[in-house]
């Protein structure tokens, strides 16, 4: 994996349902860090897919994602703990974020609690780009956006260096990769 930073996506499983979590530290204060994942302004740019998020009715919209066959889902919302944590249901999926820290450091633990195992390293691989993307956006820097690279599909080029990666670290795969798997 020489030329790519390292695989810091981990594996688990808890009562039976894999998850894959990152844990990143950022030098920014804990409140923007909160915005960049809770927001749907905050969202745009490094997060997959465009986000509507309407409290009142306790849902999240996704849309624009080239790799989503079926266009878009609206799922629920499942915690919402500001300015900590917050939680959604994301095509089987159960996306958690958890931003802790203080005004001039923080960190950030994204977790995917997986509705197929077989989906960990192709996750895992998408997560470690959009995450990058996310540091880029808190350092004000230009981002590419998790889709807007050359390669497979719409994927940066290091995307699928990154699967094969998580894949030889022991994550489960096997899972369609959109693009790719007809």
């Amino acid at each position: 994996m020489s030329g790519l930073e390292e695989l810091d996506g981990e594996y688990a499983e808890v009562e039976g349902r894999g998850a894959v979590t990152f844990i990143r530290s950022y030098p920014v204060p804990a409140a923007d860090l909160w915005t960049a994942v809770s927001t749907e302004d905050g969202l745009a740019g490094w997060f997959p897919s465009r986000v509507q998020i309407a409290h009142d009715a306790g849902t999240v919209t996704f849309s624009g994602d080239p790799n989503d066959a079926a266009g878009g889902s609206t799922d629920q919302i499942v915690d919402w703990d500001p300015p900590r944590r917050w939680a959604f249901a994301w095509g089987g999926d159960l996306m958690e974020f958890l931003v802790e820290g203080s005004d001039d450091e923080c960190e950030l633990t994204l977790r995917d609690w997986l509705a197929d195992s077989t989906a960990a390293a192709r996750n895992a691989a998408g997560w470690h780009v959009c995450l990058r993307e996310l540091a880029k956006k808190l350092e004000r820097l230009a981002s590419t956006a998790p889709h807007s690279g050359p390669g497979t599909a719409d994927r940066p080029d290091d995307w699928g260096q990154l699967y094969a990666g998580y894949v030889a670290a022991g994550l489960p795969s096997g899972a369609p990769i959109p693009g790719r798997d007809a």
